[in-house]
């Protein structure tokens, strides 16, 4: 599925997305300052602080990795880091001469294709690119050592970062933005005095729009002279892609110098933090950063690349210098020393060098620990996750999720999450958090957590207008820096990063203890209500960051049990290494001690809860729209469409946007979709994580694991959103809402999650019918599964879980029979394994597709068998061809055939079904029907529905003995006192086999409980009224009242025994239940006769439940053996699979209801006939008048069966042609074809005449 994407696919890519639009964002950063600084200073004074101040529970951000900037800038040098190495080996290889990787330089001279020819800067810029973008971004990496460092490709000077205090304001305020200073001309405008209201603030002016003198200066800087030898000599200037990598901006991303996060961090805190002696008259440059100049009032000065040498052009790329001492920049010269000093040498027996490098942490000025890094990329499983993500470990377990209500928290009396440490832990920022201690407050405030009304008073945290955002803000938060005003504070989106992207601050998060409406919910805590318009129009405010930090956190799913940690084996553990953004081997991580060094296992309560929160975020963001819009949303992306093709609306004065395209925009947001994948797979590991334990020997009893995760994570969540959805339900009913089943839910919580799920499937699919079980492909078709079975307690439709999509993309002819000799395997399924996604109709053409795919495979043998047959018949005398004809009689028989007499119908059946071979059987099926009573119908697919019409009503004939049938509702079951041996039965159910097999539609009518038996034998669980409910209605009413009556006990109204009746003959017995299971034997083992006991209000559920169960299976459970032992004996037991007791029913039976509409409409006309002539006019006519069963006459009188099939009309044939003018003959059919010969007759009354008589003695074939 592909469609418009409001941001770039990848998390790492947004430092990519914000090096493309820095031209724009210096000058939207240009002029947002300099008008912030124009307003009113009361206004400012007012707005700022208010909320944090007002808040009780306000914390200080300790950690680097818990502060917003530093998380995005984190990202942004990972993949400006990924780029650059592999550009560097893309552009100058590696020092393997071995070397495997296919995108390294070295590889690629040592094996090619054809005439080497080096590529050049642009294609590895953008090939640099698309690698650094994919879900596994270190995949691509070249383990071996690089001929150039990825470091040679940075320009000295140009700073990605520069952090300033901005004065006139009470209150210090810090700019968090990229800048090319080299690329413009930056003037300070106004006076230069210190106590201007404008100090601070800067006028850029493009370069554009610079011409003369001032331009040839700019052009002689040594940035620009850098820049300008990484252009690309020649290029196609009609070329995208070309012109787009070839840009200053794209060269500048992965060229300018990016500080660690840990130095902004430091420099931010160092700026909010009062300074001794501050006077209004300071300086307004800011400290440095990484040795990183921070003054942006004029630029640094600048060298060569990296201080690296460029000689000159090796096929038109200019190649790093060697790296040495003297060439390193006198900022590096200290860090290249001590690192020489700390570097040790290993030799393995392969002779692969290792370099050993000791780490000590530098020396921060306010004594910071090191940075722990974010997450820097989505990956295959939890194991790689594991390996790459350095978030913020979970200190300890948090208050428990008890069933009983959440804790409550005080929160006048919280404690921030970095005081959890041991007491003996030097803690961090300590000149910082003297410095904020002194003055009363914190350095970087943040709400220590969150909750419903807390993220509701955050909503009032904005700026009302362009001109009152602060230049703060300018640091981009969403994908799109030109999306929309975004006007949320400072405070608002630290507060929301801080919690969100920790699961530990994520668990004590949105409790509500007093929540009365969800105690019977696994989440007792959870208000659900409350969080559906707690996390909407959030991504107006601050774009991306609410899911941008639930990715972070969803990362404690991936962490294994401690069980299976034990189980790891060092061998996997060293395969899953990934090559460093250095190009060498990383040292093994060290063993884990303990919960706190790998993060713990989190219980499959606590996962729950921030799947919940991760869902109401992705459900939230998506508008209500109207119900008739989801219809069309639905069913367009079924279909993998996300726009169909419509004139486009451009007149949007009105303001007014069609809510589909609103929905549409939401469920194709890029960090959505993000979050949605990453959710996914997290769930397909934590299932991951239980089937491996199942498998190790490990049980519920004696294990912990299952102790916590019962009863299982899905379950948790589908018994949740039960409980949601049920109080959605009341409250429309409260407000007196109309609610129709039949029709499509709208927007709801589990609906508008189900969508998201089938986005994943749809974007994420490979295409293959074989999926990994534990993907995210693989994990939301589960938990599909799982809202399927519960559609509806979730308020769900059939029709919303259909997929049409995936069955357009299958194979429709190999899989079907891949499915049906496939080898069960615990990590995959077969996408036929889930019938759910395919419509009735697709399932009928994959099972059909099976039938007669086995079917055409004897009828193949049987051609190669006759082949053979006359090859040899030249070299073998007469009498040994018959022995071998004797013996091969099945092999040389191209049908199986049945010659029926009319008269003798089942006997004639029965007698030559039985001794048959089975690959007899699974031929094709042809039937002579009264050809020795005189007819003469040939057997063209006509006589064949004839056939089982005329077996079938002789069968079920309730004289027989062996059915009976319900007067009220027709249906036809077991007779509980037949007579009749079970083989019979067995020959009925091969019977029913060779007509599934064959494609036939059988004039019967069973309840679904029959069909349930057939395909899964005795039911597993207890049965309840409305199992029986469409065979039995007046019963299961009778027993519905039983179990309900209030007034009195049951015994003195009813007084009905605890006995199953039925009528034998005529003859009323009453069968004694509880004597069969619990008999009682005398002394001697004889049976001792009873009364059977009455029926009470202490045991009428019992009895209600057995009484149900021997009406559909202990009364007659000889007869259903025998009959499903029959039924399987054409059919693949795996290919019924495909089908529920609703669909099968529907597949064998058909449909009764004859819709005249829907058959003209398919209709043929031939011989003259038309649409709009006369007699067929006045013919359709008559029809219309017609009931329901005159119509299933004239079905039958045409086609042989009055049954209309589970394919509906479409695939019926149904013609009417032109039998001559006016005459008296009655109308003619040829059922094999389904035509219908109708004379032109006279007038209307006449045709209505001779169709009565015709289709009303319409037995036989012959000429009339």
């Amino acid at each position: 599925m592909t469609g418009p994407s409001r941001g770039l696919p990848h998390p790492l890519l947004e430092a990519h997305g914000r090096a493309v639009s820095a031209t724009s964002a210096s000058t939207a950063t240009s002029t947002s300052t300099s008008t912030e600084d124009c307003a009113p200073r009361g206004r400012r004074r007012r707005q700022s602080g208010a909320l944090e101040r007002r808040l009780s529970h306000v914390t200080d951000v300790e950690e680097a990795s818990r502060l917003v900037e530093c998380s995005q800038i984190q990202r942004q040098l990972h993949f400006q880091q990924l780029v650059r190495r592999y550009m560097s080996q893309i552009l100058y290889g590696c020092t393997n001469a071995h070397c495997t990787t296919t995108t390294c330089l070295s590889c690629k001279r040592r094996l090619p294709s054809r005439p080497f020819r080096a590529p050049t800067q642009l294609t590895a810029r953008a090939l640099a690119h698309f690698l650094a973008s994919q879900d596994d971004p270190h995949a691509g990496l070249c383990p071996n050592q690089p001929n150039v460092s990825a470091s040679a490709l940075e320009i000295e000077g140009v700073d990605g970062i520069a952090i300033t205090r901005e004065e006139g304001r009470k209150e210090t305020i810090c700019n968090v933005y990229p800048v090319v200073r080299p690329l413009f001309h930056t003037s300070i405008s106004g006076p230069e005095a210190p106590n201007s209201s404008t100090a601070g603030a800067h006028h850029i002016q493009p370069v554009r729009e610079r011409t003369g003198k001032a331009l040839k200066e700019e052009r002689t800087n040594p940035v620009w002279a850098a820049l300008d030898t990484r252009h690309q000599a020649k290029k196609d200037v009609r070329s995208l892609g070309q012109n787009l990598y070839d840009t200053v901006a794209v060269i500048y991303s992965y060229s300018k110098q990016i500080p660690s996060a840990l130095s902004v961090f430091s420099s931010l805190r160092a700026l909010h933090s009062p300074r001794p002696n501050d006077t209004r008259n300071h300086d307004s440059r800011s400290p440095s950063v990484n040795g990183l100049s921070t003054d942006t009032s004029k630029p640094d000065p600048l060298g060569h690349a990296n201080g690296h040498a460029v000689l000159p052009h090796v096929n038109g790329n200019p190649t790093p210098g060697h790296v040495t001492s003297k060439n390193l920049p006198r900022s590096n010269m200290s860090r290249h020393r001590s690192s020489s000093q700390n570097m040790s040498q290993e030799i393995l027996r392969n002779g692969r060098r290792i370099h050993r490098i000791h780490h000590q942490p530098e020396h921060v000025p306010n004594g910071q620990a090191v940075l722990k890094s974010q997450d820097t990329g989505a990956f295959g499983d939890g194991n790689r996750e594991r390996l790459l993500a350095h978030s913020p470990k979970m200190k300890q377990k948090p208050l428990s999720l008890v069933q009983n209500g959440a804790p409550k928290i005080d929160p006048t009396n919280v404690t921030p999450l970095s005081a959890r440490q041991d007491e003996g832990k030097a803690t961090p920022s300590e000149s910082s958090r003297t410095s904020s201690e002194s003055s009363g407050r914190p350095v970087l405030p943040v709400a220590s957590y969150l909750d419903c009304q807390i993220m509701d008073q955050l909503k009032d945290e904005v700026y009302h207008h362009r001109n009152q955002q602060s230049s703060d803000f300018n640091f981009v938060v969403d994908y799109d820096t030109n999306a929309r005003f975004r006007p949320a504070k400072p405070f608002v989106n630290r507060s929301i990063f801080f919690t969100l992207s920790d699961p530990d601050t994520l668990l004590q998060s949105f409790y509500s203890p007093d929540n009365g409406a969800y105690q019977t919910s696994p989440l007792p805590h959870l208000d659900s209500t409350r969080l559906a318009h707690t996390f909407r129009d959030w991504n107006r405010r601050n774009g991306a960051l609410i899911f941008d930090s639930l990715w972070i956190a969803v990362k404690a799913l991936f962490v294994p049990p401690p069980e299976l940690d034990v189980q790891k084996s060092p061998r996997l553990k060293a395969a899953l290494r990934s090559p460093s953004l250095t190009g060498t081997t990383p040292d093994p991580p060290a063993t884990p001690k303990s919960e706190e060094a790998s993060g713990r296992f989190i219980s499959d309560e606590e996962a729950a809860h921030i799947v919940m929160i991760c869902v109401h975020a992705l459900t939230s963001l998506v508008p209500v729209g109207w119900p008739h819009s989801w219809v069309q949303v639905r069913k367009f992306r079924s279909w993998g469409i996300i726009l169909p093709d419509a004139p486009p609306h451009t007149d949007f004065t009105d303001g007014f946007a069609d809510p589909v395209l609103s929905t549409i925009d939401e469920l194709e947001y890029e960090p959505a979709l993000r979050l949605a994948d990453r959710l996914v797979r997290g769930i397909g590991a934590r299932l991951c994580f239980e089937e491996i334990l199942v498998n190790l020997g490990h049980q519920k009893k004696d294990n912990r694991f299952f102790q916590r995760c019962c009863p299982g994570l899905i379950p948790t969540l589908v018994g949740h959103l039960i409980e949601v959805e049920r109080i959605a339900v009341e409250n429309k009913r409260r407000m007196k809402t109309k609610l129709n089943y039949d029709e499509d839910p709208g927007w709801t919580v589990t609906a508008t999650f189900m969508e998201w799920l089938r986005t994943i499937v749809i974007k994420k699919w490979d295409g293959k019918a074989e999926v990994n079980r534990w993907t995210s492909v693989g994990a939301a078709i589960r938990i599909l599964q799982e809202f399927y079975d519960n559609r509806e307690l979730l308020n769900l439709r059939t029709s919303m879980f259909h997929m049409p999509y995936i069955n357009e993309h299958i194979d429709n002819v190999d899989e079907p029979m891949k499915f049906l000799e496939r080898n069960r395997t615990i990590n995959t399924f077969h996408l036929l394994e889930y019938p759910f996604l395919f419509t009735s109709r697709d399932l009928v053409a994959h099972f059909r597709t099976m039938n007669f795919t086995r079917m055409y495979k004897e009828f193949e043998q049987t051609d190669r068998a006759v082949h053979l047959q006359r090859e040899m018949d030249p070299f073998l005398r007469e009498p040994y061809w018959w022995l071998i004809r004797s013996r091969l009689k099945v092999t040389f028989t191209d049908y199986f055939v049945l010659d029926i007499r009319r008269k003798h119908a089942l006997e004639d059946t029965l007698n030559q079904l039985w001794g048959q071979e089975k690959r007899l059987l699974m031929k094709p099926l042809k039937v002579k029907m009264g050809q020795q009573e005189g007819e003469v119908g040939l057997d063209q697919g006509g006589v064949t529905y004839e056939f089982f019409r005329v077996v079938m009503s002789d069968a079920f004939d309730p004289d027989k003995g062996m059915f009976t049938i319900d007067p009220s509702t027709r249906m036809t079951w077991f007779h509980p006192a037949t007579v009749e041996p079970a083989r019979k039965f067995e020959m009925l159910g091969i019977l029913f086999s060779l007509a599934v097999y064959n494609g036939i539609t059988l004039p019967v009518t069973f309840p679904l409980c029959f069909y349930n038996y057939l395909l899964h034998g005795p039911p597993q669980a207890l049965m309840v009224t409305n199992d029986i409910r469409d065979g039995w209605p007046e019963l299961a009413k009778s027993l519905d009242q039983m179990i309900s009556w209030e007034d009195g006990d049951v015994g003195d109204v009813f007084m009905r025994s605890y006995t199953f009746s039925y009528d034998a003959f005529g003859a009323n017995v009453d069968f004694d239940i509880l004597g069969y299971w619990h008999p009682r034997y005398t002394e001697d083992g004889v049976l001792e006769p009873h009364e059977p006991p009455m029926v009470t209000n202490a045991n009428r559920k019992e009895f209600v439940q057995n009484y149900i169960y021997w009406l559909t299976t202990g009364s007659v459970l000889p007869q259903l053996d025998a009959f499903r032992n029959g039924f399987l004996t054409c059919l693949h037991p795996t290919s019924l699979e495909l089908f529920e007791p609703s669909s099968l029913r529907a597949l064998i039976e058909g449909s009764q209801e004859v819709s005249i509409s829907a058959l003209k409409a398919v209709t043929h006309y031939e011989e003259g006939y038309n649409a709009t002539h006369a007699t067929i006019v006045d013919f359709w006519s008559v029809v219309e008048t017609y009931s329901n069963d005159d119509r299933k006459k004239l079905l039958e009188f045409v086609t042989a069966s009055d049954r209309v099939p589970v394919t509906g009309f479409e695939t019926m044939s149904f013609s009417i042609v032109r039998n001559g003018g006016e005459s008296d003959m009655l109308p003619t059919s040829s059922t094999c074809f389904g035509k219908l010969m109708l004379p032109q007759y006279a007038d209307k009354e006449k045709l209505r005449t001779k169709l009565g008589l015709a289709i009303q003695n319409c037995k036989g074939f012959g000429v009339v």
